[in-house]
């Protein structure tokens, strides 16, 4: 009988031994904290995994910069400090150059159609698979920040109030505010609420989920609403080396995640900043906000100084050994498509 006993204990050992070593934890770097709707959904993309794979692959999750800085995960994932990450494009831009083109103000502002879009171009387009390769990870799925908005201190209602208008902005966006007269600022999300209390700042460059999160409508009560494009080069990226080495089935159930993902996301940020938005409009605290829109003249001449910016793009790409015009090509081929398929067939989960 004793005999017997050992003789299970091992094979309990043997088997637990097994198991260990089929299963793949990946590591993740993630500069948010463990709150929110993003985090939400990125806990759904892991308990995912783990249930298709059958427990062969988990994520085990780095909060709060805790295995790498924000600016750091791109070449921390591709060195293998961490095994997949949260990655920003626009603090590496030379190296994803062609991701990047998800920061661009095109006139695209559904978070569904948008993230599809960007998915696709960053799978199937080749010059995007070689350029990830070049970096060495693999690319995963996407987030976006949804529609980019302003929320001020005082009315914005066109393009002539933007005349001399202090606003903190960043990238190709703040670039064409400046090209519209705006004085832009630069500037963490962080600081900007002391700037719009203290009328350093007028108006800030952001979206209504972050307007809630950060509180500033406690300090700008005028959102213009632009709805103008997207901040989507913003998405999950895994150490080439550890794709690579998974089987074909496990491949196949990241592949199916990360595309499913893109729903998961789309609906919580569309429901989600609808939320949001009436939430301030309503009043938290005995704060409010007010929301206007611009003309369609004026949105013309929004989506004109944005074009200004998407042609600039085209030429750095193309400067730097890329086809950019052929890259914007296919990207907004696969904007019109998607766009065309909600016209016809609504958002996924409504179908």
């Amino acid at each position: 009988m004793k005999r017997l006993s050992t003789t299970l204990v091992a094979v309990a050992i043997a088997a637990f031994a097994a198991d260990a070593l089929a299963q793949t934890v990946i590591r993740f770097a993630e500069f948010g904290p463990n709150r929110g709707s993003r985090a939400a959904a990125l806990e759904w993309w892991a308990d995912q995994i783990a249930e298709r794979s059958n427990g062969e692959l988990e994520v085990e999750f780095h909060w709060g910069k805790a295995l790498l800085d924000t600016k750091a995960v791109l070449g921390g994932v591709a060195d293998g400090v961490a095994d997949a990450g949260t990655v920003m494009g626009f603090f590496t831009p030379r190296e994803v150059r062609g991701y990047n083109i998800g920061d661009l103000p095109v006139a695209n502002s559904d978070e569904w159609v948008g993230m599809r879009a960007l998915f696709d171009y960053a799978r199937e387009n080749p010059a995007m698979q070689a350029e990830f390769d070049k970096v060495g990870v693999a690319y995963m799925t996407n987030y976006t920040t949804g529609p980019i908005q302003l929320i001020c201190s005082q009315p914005v209602d066109g393009i002539d109030d933007l005349a001399g208008l202090k606003v903190r902005a960043s990238g190709p966006y703040g670039k064409a505010l400046a090209a519209l007269g705006a004085d832009v600022q630069s500037m963490g999300q962080g600081e900007v609420y002391q700037a719009l209390d203290s009328g350093l700042v007028q108006c800030n460059q952001n979206y209504y989920y972050s307007m809630k999160a950060y509180k500033q409508y406690e300090v700008a009560n005028h959102v213009a609403e632009l709805d103008w494009g997207q901040n989507m080069a913003f998405g999950i990226v895994m150490n080439k080396a550890l794709w690579d080495s998974l089987d074909d089935n496990q491949r196949a159930v990241l592949d199916e995640v990360n595309s499913d993902f893109i729903d998961y996301m789309a609906r919580v940020m569309i429901e989600g900043l609808e939320q949001d938005k009436a939430e301030m409009i309503a009043g938290i605290d005995g704060h409010s906000i007010t929301v206007t829109a611009f003309s369609d003249a004026d949105r013309e001449k929004l989506l004109a100084a944005g074009a200004e910016q998407v042609d600039e793009w085209v030429k750095l790409a193309t400067e730097e050994g890329l086809d950019g015009a052929a890259l914007l090509a296919d990207y907004q081929k696969r904007i019109d498509a998607y766009s065309a398929e909600l016209a016809e067939k609504g958002y996924p989960w409504n179908r």
